[in-house]
């Protein structure tokens, strides 16, 4: 199952540093937020007329709906946090082993924080 966003491939245009690449998708995930977020709507139609039936299934739409808004925040916030580690020139530093995250993984998952070994151990064997 890919993840909405950063396990897309991206590569860098000619000239941008790993910092601002991690910028831009940061940027990126905020206007796919902004295009979620439910509050921004303000259409939200009442359910008074709905049979009970057919709010429930609005009721999942809408928590779906907040669900990728709320993974979309968080992609943002976590290549924000790693497009302030590239200035500093520790990114792609595994935030459990201290081992370097080889480059190929940061090419495709730029928001990866762990090397694979320390991934699929964090996340119980499914990779990221």
């Amino acid at each position: 199952m890919r993840r909405e966003g950063a396990a897309r491939v991206r590569g860098m245009p000619k000239g941008e540093d790993q910092a601002e690449r991690l910028a831009r998708l940061a940027r990126e995930a905020h206007e796919r937020a902004e295009a979620h977020d439910l509050a921004a709507d303000g259409g939200e139609a009442s359910d008074a007329h709905h049979h009970p039936a057919e709010a429930a299934t609005d009721a999942e739409a809408r928590e779906r709906e907040l669900r990728a808004h709320l993974r979309l925040r968080e992609e943002e916030e976590r290549l924000l946090r790693l497009a302030e580690a590239a200035q500093r020139g520790e990114y792609g530093i595994c935030i459990d082993c201290g081992e370097k995250i080889p480059e190929a993984r940061l090419e495709i998952v730029p928001d990866a924080e762990r090397c694979v070994a320390c991934q699929q151990a964090a996340s119980g064997g499914r990779r990221r």
